[in-house]
């Protein structure tokens, strides 16, 4: 889902760049260096591809309903897009992702400079405030952030209405909400695939700056 792959942009950019404080507090170039062109490699070879594996499987719910899939034979299908659905898709999935590498490679670098400043308490407190943002949005967009369906199947949903424990509710594979359905198996799988290697990072980041110490 595109606000919750945002958040985890910024929150694991800023993040990377605390716990690599004190090779950054030595590095005078905020742009290139060693810490982030390795806390890059992360997002683009993990966390950017996964984002783009969500958005091509579950678009609409992905975009939050503001793309309108009709699910076919085929891959879905987006009349705005015409006959060239494909390459359109496949340009919109593109900006997404560039989107959160940007969003990452610049919450690190941000982070470097608050370091340099001496500030790093603003990475902790800009991390807080994200997550904060994150759960009061899905809290106020539950039907839309915990509803997986087709465009079509969520407007018939929102027709009837959708109550907010609907959203929380174990309906297996087959059900409309997040939990069970397979969106959610897939989050979990990607969730060790993409964080695992994240927390290694951060600790692997941790032990490098002991060791100019």
């Amino acid at each position: 889902m595109i606000p919750f792959d945002m958040s985890v942009s910024i929150i694991s950019g800023q993040t990377l760049a605390l716990s690599a404080r004190r090779q950054l507090a030595r590095e005078p170039d905020t742009f290139v260096n060693r810490p982030v062109m390795t806390a890059l490699l992360w997002m683009v070879l993990l966390y950017a591809p996964s984002a783009m594996f969500f958005f091509h499987g579950w678009s609409a719910w992905n975009s939050v309903y503001i793309l309108k899939d009709v699910a076919v034979a085929g891959p879905p299908e987006y009349p705005a897009f015409g006959s060239g659905r494909q390459v359109w898709e496949s340009i919109v999935i593109w900006l997404d992702c560039s989107a959160l590498v940007g969003l990452f490679y610049a919450s690190f670098v941000l982070g470097h400079r608050w370091i340099r400043a001496g500030n790093p308490g603003a990475i902790v407190k800009t991390c807080i405030a994200v997550a904060v943002a994150l759960v009061v949005y899905c809290a106020i967009t539950y039907d839309r952030s915990f509803m997986v369906r087709t465009y079509e199947g969520w407007t018939q949903l929102k027709a009837t209405g959708i109550a907010f424990g609907d959203s929380f509710k174990w309906n297996g594979l087959s059900g409309s909400g997040f939990l069970g359905h397979q969106v959610f198996w897939a989050n979990a799988i990607v969730m060790f695939i993409d964080f695992g290697p994240l927390v290694y990072l951060y600790i692997w980041f941790r032990r490098k700056g002991r060791a100019l110490t």
